[in-house]
């Protein structure tokens, strides 16, 4: 089959996952609970935590692509980095606390090196969370390079002093179908294992939202079958703080105000 083909098949079922878990929703009262426990284990971010604890500040930039960016999120406010920041700066109130926004619709590893220097350097991060692996999948350019722009990215955070967190793929419709999800998945739990970097294994948690706990697949992804709706983001946002939380110590592990 051609690659046209093939597009319209994905397409076809991507519509048929998400009016086969559209009904349930509807038939929800409210929205569901956030199940943010077991959380995931404390992510490395010796430098943030030293200079959090030191300095009472913290400069994080969110690099990566339209999960980042927020495509599906109802305002700015509730975009990932926007929540994150006010649940951080809500679990440790002395702190001056800011979470920069660079991602960059349809981009990946690659299309983020080339602004690496404008967007993330230059705001002189103390901590990257780089979100990563989508649109390379979705591009079906096989696995097989994958890690090397990973580990050069790696490489420049580092090189500026900051620590990084990797972020892997949304669990959706669009990237269940894809066949070079589960490899880019793997490739970058290992590029996390072999530069010592922590990963936030956003797929697994999104699975278990719906495969475990029962969350139906509209109160996640919205109709595109790929982005995440605003509940999606808000629990990605408190798993992904309690996780850094614990990295970063200094009390910031205490439940949030909400």
């Amino acid at each position: 089959m051609d690659a046209r083909t093939i597009g319209f098949m994905r397409a076809g079922a991507v519509l048929c996952a998400a009016l086969a878990f559209a009904a349930p929703a509807r038939a929800q009262s409210g929205a569901p609970a956030c199940i943010t426990s077991p959380p995931e284990a404390a992510l490395s971010v010796p430098h943030a935590a030293e200079v959090l604890a030191k300095q009472k500040k913290l400069t994080i930039v969110a690099i990566g692509s339209s999960s980042t960016t927020g495509v599906g999120a109802s305002s700015a406010d509730r975009t990932y980095p926007a929540l994150l920041q006010a649940d951080l700066q809500a679990r440790y109130p002395g702190a001056e606390i800011k979470v920069y926004n660079r991602g960059g619709n349809g981009e990946d590893a690659a299309e983020n090196l080339w602004r690496f220097e404008r967007d993330v350097r230059d705001l002189k991060p103390d901590l990257v969370l780089w979100q990563v692996g989508t649109n390379y999948a979705l591009r079906s350019f096989g696995v097989g390079r994958f890690a090397d722009p990973l580990k050069k990215g790696i490489d420049l955070i580092r090189s500026w002093g900051a620590d990084v967190v990797l972020i892997d793929l949304q669990y959706s419709p669009w990237v269940n179908l894809d066949p070079d999800s589960p490899g880019v998945v793997a490739t970058i739990a290992s590029v996390g294992r072999e530069e010592k970097v922590s990963v936030f294994p956003r797929y697994k948690v999104m699975k278990r939202w719906v495969e475990q706990d029962k969350v139906p697949l509209s109160s996640v992804i919205i109709l595109d079958g790929l982005h995440l709706t605003d509940w999606a983001y808000a629990c990605f946002s408190k798993s992904l703080a309690i996780s850094l939380a614990a990295g970063l110590g200094s009390g910031g592990t205490k439940a949030a105000a909400r």
